[in-house]
């Protein structure tokens, strides 16, 4: 639910701002005032979800988006909405959505040891679902735009934000008892002290976590202006506004399917799976990158979605395996603080090099630069991860909810 109302509010929002304000620029402009922010709402977060609790803070960060979300609604009906109004309530929107996103996929593993599935099976199912929320979002999103008020739209997101919360609420956990050893550990790291900021380091140690942090700074850095700037630029050039939808809806299904394929499989042969998906990546960037040929870019959409669907649960898996217990918050949070900060970085230096190129040789540039990390990622990957890795379901629960036994649950 969070996943859908999110992506109706990625259409909507920016649609809001340009109708309020009347500038073009204003969205940017909005979008690298809330950032900075997010960067450090990500950090903080990842310490609560490791004290207060992976389900309480996924609870909490829902019904905190949903009621910025529902702010917008009642500024834009009593005071009006400006760009301050916009920033104000961004941010405050950041404080839900940023820390959640790290609480829900630190959830997975916890899931999975409940329902006896492995995580495998439910990192590739979540991945599968958000390709259908990003499916169904934005068409959800241009139907309500074309029928009614445009900030009442956002009353689908706010509800939801509430709704999700609601369920997460309802979901019964396993839990067991810290040994001793487990205790001291997670008292150490996440007392407000200097060996606390020193398990951030720890976090990203291990070879996997810290490769998997790399290919996805980059990969934000570079898709990023791709999808922001490159993409509509060109589609608008050419008057093909509905083909530029077609390949957005083309990646979300390339998610969904590789996705559903994830969980039907699994991630055990790791090297196999790494292998393919950064090699199918490269291939789908390479066609987006043959902007003059529109059709070769909405395939290539497709083509990456299917990569993106097998990278994200792999990555899901790897942290839950990696990370101890009472870091798993704040091993999310480091990976979502990375897409939220290599997003706009990638748009500054893009938006710079304009200046002197076109988008089409920008789009070579960006595309060359990816295949170089897509050879060390997979060099490095056939070095680091193991051929094959057993997975088994189980109705045990290995690790704590929480720190205090999750006794929301």
């Amino acid at each position: 639910m969070s996943a859908l109302g999110n992506s109706v509010a990625g259409i909507v929002w920016p649609w809001i701002v340009l109708e309020r304000t009347g500038d073009p620029a204003a969205a940017g402009l909005v979008a690298a005032a809330v950032a900075v922010p997010s960067v450090l709402f990500a950090f903080l977060g990842g310490y609560l979800i490791d004290t207060v609790g992976r389900k309480p803070m996924s609870v909490i960060s829902d019904i905190i988006s949903g009621l910025s979300v529902a702010g917008v609604v009642l500024v834009d009906q009593t005071l009006g909405l400006t760009i301050a109004w916009f920033i104000i309530l961004g941010i405050v929107g950041g404080v839900g959505d940023i820390p959640g996103m790290a609480a829900r996929s630190a959830l997975v593993g916890d899931i999975a040891q409940s329902s006896g599935k492995t995580v495998d099976y439910i990192a590739g199912l979540n991945q599968a679902i958000m390709g259908v929320s990003f499916l169904v979002g934005p068409a959800l999103a241009g139907v309500l735009l074309a029928s009614m008020e445009s900030s009442w739209v956002l009353v689908i997101t706010a509800a939801c934000s509430f709704i999700a919360a609601l369920l997460t609420t309802f979901l019964r956990l396993s839990k067991r008892e810290m040994t001793e050893a487990e205790k001291a550990a997670a008292a150490e790291a996440n007392a407000l002290n200097f060996k606390a900021l020193k398990s951030w380091g720890q976090v990203i140690r291990p070879p996997s976590i810290m490769m998997l942090a790399i290919l996805t700074f980059v990969g934000v850095a570079l898709v990023g202006p791709f999808l922001g700037v490159l993409m509509p630029a060109h589609f608008q050039n050419v008057d093909q506004p509905f083909l530029l939808g077609l390949a957005f809806s083309f990646y979300a299904i390339g998610m969904m399917v590789s996705g559903a394929g994830i969980a039907a499989v699994g991630t055990s042969r790791r090297r196999l799976v790494w292998v393919v998906a950064i090699g199918v990546e490269a291939i789908g960037f390479a066609m987006m990158a043959a902007l003059g040929a529109s059709w070769l870019v909405v395939i290539g959409c497709g083509i990456a979605g299917l990569a993106g669907g097998m990278l994200a649960p792999l990555q899901m898996v790897l942290v839950t395996e990696e990370t101890p217990e009472h870091m798993r918050g704040r091993a999310f949070s480091l990976f979502t603080a990375i897409m939220q900060f290599g997003g706009p970085i990638g748009l500054v230096v893009a938006s710079g090099l304009l200046t002197a190129l076109s988008i089409y040789q920008l789009a070579v540039v960006l595309v060359a630069a990816y295949m170089l990390v897509a050879i060390w990622a997979m060099i490095r990957g056939i070095q680091i991860l193991p051929t094959y890795v057993a997975t088994e379901a189980t109705t045990t629960a290995v690790g704590e909810v929480s720190p205090e036994s999750e006794a929301s649950s």
